[in-house]
């Protein structure tokens, strides 16, 4: 190997963590040639983890590492959210993370190819919805170099959980017994949040659920200019509708 592919060679492992993996982009950027890539591939110092991704050849990809990847590196706006942000601020406390084969991630615009294609242990999911721009997001501590990536707070986990009741695996009564957990949240946020969702279906199960267990912070969220619709919603089958919020609820949910 020539000096100058061992000093790029050097630069690249200075500058990419184990662990993580990167697009072929990232590595460009750093001035390896495509031909020069392959030649790391070959010689055993970089491996591919997917379409047009690669990490050092020691590295055991998780999912930290996947989602540095994607926001340090790729400087990609996707930020880990729903049950898995709630299960990483310590709410979701019958969801062990070690466990979890599912790591939600938020984002507005479609997924790059190399990401869709990553083979990590736990399985990527991508929402667009709800969606709240930078609002409610918070860096989240992880053991990769001391690196942070973004997730949402609780506040905003909440409203992402919210929209999946009664799909992708979030029953009614899962979301209420988080809802209850959840005694210490922020109003100021809560009202901006609440203030930026489009989902309707979002709003109407929020402000139920506060009337239901009433945490110390409903005394300050801001409800009469939330515009809930006027339509009926069937949020459970074979339920009891709630005439306030225009919901159906289980039937052995009291009326409130």
């Amino acid at each position: 190997m020539s000096l100058q592919k061992y000093d790029k060679l050097k630069q690249i492992y200075k500058l990419l963590p184990e662990n993580v993996v990167v697009p072929s982009s990232w590595l460009v950027e750093q001035g390896c040639s495509r031909q020069l890539i392959y030649k790391y591939i070959k010689g055993g110092i970089l491996k591919r983890v997917g379409f047009s991704s690669y990490a050092r050849v020691e590295s055991s990809i998780t999912w930290e590492g996947a989602v540095i990847g994607i926001q340090h590196f790729a400087k990609l706006p996707f930020y880990v959210g729903g049950l898995t942000a709630l299960n990483l601020w310590g709410f979701a406390h019958y969801l062990p993370l070690g466990n979890v084969d599912e790591i939600a991630l938020y984002g507005e615009k479609n997924l790059p190819a190399w990401i869709k294609n990553l083979k990590i242990k736990q399985h990527l999911v991508f929402y667009k919805k709800p969606w709240f721009d930078l609002i409610g997001l918070k860096p989240y501590p992880t053991k990769i170099r001391d690196m942070d990536i973004l997730v949402s707070s609780p506040e905003r986990a909440l409203f992402e959980m919210l929209y999946l009741v009664e799909k992708e695996g979030v029953t009614f009564n899962y979301a209420t017994e988080l809802f209850e957990s959840l005694t210490s949240l922020r109003p100021s946020l809560l009202n901006e949040l609440l203030k930026k969702c489009e989902s309707v279906k979002v709003k109407r199960l929020f402000l139920y659920l506060s009337d239901r267990y009433r945490h110390p912070w409903i005394n300050y969220i801001d409800k009469k200019d939330v515009d809930i619709g006027s339509g009926k919603m069937q949020i459970v089958k074979n339920g009891r509708f709630d005439k306030k919020y225009l919901i159906t609820v289980p039937k052995e949910f009291d009326a409130s």
